[in-house]
């Protein structure tokens, strides 16, 4: 398939699970009240540190291996499976051993029982990731974006199900359907690729080095963007307490749903990357991306500044007004992580996963050093501005190694031009056509 063709595919998915989660988002706010939906971020943030943190990058392998290294993709999933199963089981078990002593340093005011169900989800979170990372490399935009509905799309049915038979046990209920769907959602992706290819547990040493030398880098760099993310969530909860998780959580419901768009474009721009045959190719078709990008993400960010405040009225109600502002100040931080998420797909594809580890590393000393500063002083306000700081510097550090490792120069990455502008209408236009086109027309 075409570029335009597989990210249209993927922006259709995307924009589903968007949706969906909006509404779960809803919901789970409207239901569990800003304590209970603090409660719930804070669980699930710390198993997803424990995946990000023990996973060793062996997905993000993937695209290099079969592009760059013609890694058979039969051998490379068999060895994919061992890795993450024995990964799995091991970083399980650690994180269970310890859960008792860091749940009561890090997140005291969340029940212990909560983090340790949501750690059981941690090995098929693994599976998840590595056999969708798979099927990126490969190419199969199809199965991939199937992949990419199953955890959250089978966790909104179970939310539903848990709201509308146990609404006075919620919280323990949402946690509970977090892991069956992590379970769905993993075994899911296994036997999907197992359709495609035929395989079973494989442990070759060669791709097995290869996959550890170059992931473990990559999972560096993957663990830093969560604490980039996320750990300022556990120093609102330090500074401050669960309802504050609550509303800064709600802050960033709308704006982070725009990471879907460059998150599309540089899954659908890496395998390509990869495989390309011409590096000239690969720096204009990039340059392009990461201009269509700022166009798209700019325009999104102006209609959040205009509409933000009804939006978290309408969805959220009143109660949830402490919202908007940290929403606000979020913004440019966001604008400016999307263009690095094309760059850094781009360059681990060509096999540079280090840019993104030194980024993560000057992401995240800001972003800890200005939280500890700024949210005594400014609450969710301040989180919201360290996070702006941190992801403007994230970025400013990938366009510079991209400039250096590509030759391309900096307005061609980031001023959008009016055959950029052209070139979406048309693009958007023909995907609509396909999709309203009569069935033997497509």
């Amino acid at each position: 398939m075409t570029f335009a063709r597989n990210a249209s595919i993927t922006f259709a998915t995307r924009a589903a699970l968007v949706l969906g989660g909006l509404v779960t988002s809803v919901i789970m706010a409207r239901m569990l009240g800003p304590e209970g939906r603090g409660l719930f971020s804070l669980a699930i943030v710390a198993s997803n540190m424990v995946f990000n943190a023990t996973n060793l990058g062996v997905g993000a392998v993937s695209g290099y291996s079969l592009g760059r290294k013609k890694t058979p993709v039969a051998e490379l999933a068999g060895n994919l499976l061992s890795l993450s199963v024995a990964i799995g089981a091991v970083a399980l078990v650690l994180s269970l051993a310890l859960s008792s002593l860091l749940g009561s340093r890090l997140i005291p005011s969340v029940p212990l029982w909560a983090v340790v169900v949501a750690l059981f989800a941690v090995p098929f979170t693994g599976l998840l990731y590595n056999f969708q990372m798979l099927f990126r490399a490969k190419d199969d935009f199809r199965n991939f974006n199937i992949v990419e509905v199953l955890q959250p799309g089978s966790f909104f049915v179970f939310f539903v199900l848990c709201a509308a038979f146990v609404p006075a046990r919620l919280f323990g209920a949402s946690i509970v359907a977090f892991l069956a769907s992590s379970v769905i959602a993993g075994l899911g992706a296994v036997l999907l690729m197992r359709r495609c290819v035929q395989f079973g547990f494989r442990w070759d040493p060669v791709i097995v080095k290869r996959t550890l030398r170059f992931g473990i880098q990559q999972n560096a760099a993957i663990f830093l963007d969560l604490l980039n993310y996320r750990f300022d969530m556990l120093l609102v909860n330090y500074f401050l307490d669960p309802v504050a998780v609550g509303f800064y959580a709600t802050s960033l419901v709308i704006p982070e749903k725009l990471w879907n768009i460059p998150n599309v474009l540089s899954s659908v721009l890496h395998p390509r990357v990869a495989h390309a045959g011409d590096e000239n190719d690969a720096n204009r078709e990039t340059a392009q991306v990461s201009r269509i990008t700022v166009l798209i993400i700019g325009t999104a960010c102006v209609a959040i500044l205009l509409l933000g405040r009804l939006l978290i009225r309408l969805l959220y109600q009143d109660r949830f007004l402490p919202a908007v502002t940290p929403m606000f100040i979020i913004l440019p931080g966001i604008l400016m992580i999307n263009i690095s998420k094309v760059l850094t797909s781009d360059l681990i594809a060509r096999g540079f996963p280090r840019a993104n580890l030194w980024a993560g590393l000057v992401a995240v000393a800001s972003n800890v050093a200005c939280n500890i500063v700024l949210i005594p002083r400014m609450g969710i306000r301040g989180a919201a501005l360290a996070s702006t700081v941190s992801y403007t510097l994230y970025a400013v550090v990938i366009v510079i190694y991209f400039v250096r490792v590509s030759g391309a120069r900096l307005g061609s990455l980031v001023v959008p031009t009016a055959g950029d502008a052209r070139y979406l209408v048309r693009t958007v236009a023909r995907e609509l056509s396909r999709v309203f086109a009569p069935k033997g027309e497509r």
